[in-house]
């Protein structure tokens, strides 16, 4: 049993260890992030908090239940012979100028049940369940909004991918033709200082992809903390699917618009409340008692019930205050509401201009390196052949370079743009996500 135990033990060990070792993809990533990422917990907390809320104001309709219990000794006529009387231990040999000090335990069971409170439980319930509607949308923004930054970091970690492939590729060519000008050197048909500024151009093109490596690792660092993961192995996978931008420019399914309207009824709903502060409150209460005392050895039960009508007819305009502030944060709520649809509208029409720009850019950045990597082509042949001075050379090779660049970063930023649009419409990252909801 213990063998077969350490054997489990062991396969559940490897497993977690390949899956650690599996290389991220882009769906994978998503997943992750919307489980493990802290602004994703703390949005689901949000929630958990105003549904706790809600509860809060749902317990106002509630009869509230209390148990009592005193301890009092006194020798004060009136609460003394109030304490026989409750124990049921008056004789008539009590003399009424000298009541002896009487000990009384009292205990006591409560009921209070709210008959009418000017409409302020209601609506303060109805608010409740505004605001715990707004912390629901509140985390499918949330949600949209880190599926986007997780595509984001996780193109970029691609696009600098592809930077350092360009400078591994400019590294390896300049190299190549370091051999060649160095073979013209000692041939005598090329000067040193056309050796020495291919040397040069090398070191930077060597210091170059330093650069890009170390913005690789930004990148992949960048992505790990979205996903919520602190340590162990991390590999990121070297594709990723192709996203397609929608054509509809219609963005009112955004979650922020739809949790800015729960927040202005919300509003609405407390300004309500602040209202009832002018209408009276009405609760029904009854209580039971039981009162034993040691003085005379003896107790007695008694009862109480009744209603209870309070209204306040002046309060120092605190009604009247805490209406005006109310009314104040249902057009604070509006304006929010007004100001939110600008900038999501804004957001929108830029995330579409991104991705026009960057399909420009990729079109034309296609053609530029096929013709800059035929013109280097040429180049080197021309060089090898004593037809082309090492500044032609050189300037062949970083505009090759240059080209490759320019063309990582137009196909990285089209995915982003395209991220950024279906994020702008409040759509999933990927289509697949669209389907398993």
């Amino acid at each position: 049993m213990t063998r077969a135990l350490g054997i489990a033990g062991l396969s559940l060990l490897w497993s977690l260890s390949a899956l650690c070792a599996e290389p991220w993809t882009l769906e994978r990533a998503l997943e992750q992030a919307l489980n493990s990422n802290p602004d994703a917990r703390l949005a689901q907390q949000r929630i958990v908090a105003a549904q706790a809320g809600l509860e809060q104001a749902n317990a106002a309709f509630w009869p509230r239940v209390q148990f009592q219990s005193s301890y009092t000794g006194s020798d004060n006529p009136m609460l003394a012979f109030g304490s026989i009387l409750n124990q049921r231990a008056y004789n008539s040999s009590l003399n009424f100028n000298d009541v002896p000090g009487v000990d009384d335990l009292n205990a006591r069971g409560l009921v209070t049940v709210p008959l009418y409170a000017g409409g302020k439980n209601t609506a303060s319930r109805k608010a409740a369940k505004a605001n715990t509607d707004a912390a629901r949308q509140d985390n499918e923004a949330v949600r949209n909004a880190l599926g986007f930054e997780v595509s984001r970091a996780f193109y970029t970690v691609l696009k600098t991918r592809q930077f350092i492939r360009a400078a591994e590729a400019g590294v390896n060519s300049f190299e190549g033709s370091l051999v060649v000008a160095k073979k013209r050197l000692d041939g005598g048909t090329l000067l040193k200082s056309g050796v020495l500024d291919i040397e040069v151009r090398l070191a930077q093109t060597r210091e170059e992809l330093v650069r890009t490596r170390n913005a690789n690792a930004l990148a992949v660092r960048v992505l790990r903390n979205l996903l919520g993961i602190e340590g162990g192995d991390f590999e990121v996978a070297d594709t990723a699917p192709a996203a397609t931008a929608p054509d509809s420019g219609d963005f009112s399914g955004r979650p922020e618009l739809t949790a800015a309207r729960h927040r202005e009824q919300a509003a609405q709903q407390q300004a309500r409340a602040a209202k009832g502060g002018y209408l009276p409150r009405v609760n029904a209460f009854g209580s039971a008692d039981y009162d034993y005392g040691w003085t005379y050895n003896n107790g007695g039960g008694s009862y109480t019930a009744g209603a209870l009508l309070q209204w306040d007819l002046w309060d120092g305009k605190m009604t009247r205050a805490k209406l005006a502030e109310a009314n104040a944060n249902v057009e604070l709520a509006r304006e929010e509401q007004r100001k939110l649809h600008l900038a999501l509208d804004l957001e929108a029409e830029q995330a579409r201009l991104d991705l026009k720009a960057a399909n420009e850019r990729l079109s034309v950045t296609d053609q530029v390196v096929a013709q800059a990597a035929e013109s280097a082509s040429l180049t080197r042949a021309r060089f090898e052949q004593e037809l082309a001075l090492s500044t032609q050379l050189i300037d062949a090779e970083t505009a090759l370079v240059a080209a490759r660049v320019r063309r990582a970063e137009a196909e990285a930023d089209r995915q982003i743009a395209i991220a950024a649009v279906r994020k702008a419409l409040a759509l999933p990252q990927l289509e697949s996500q669209a389907k398993s909801k």
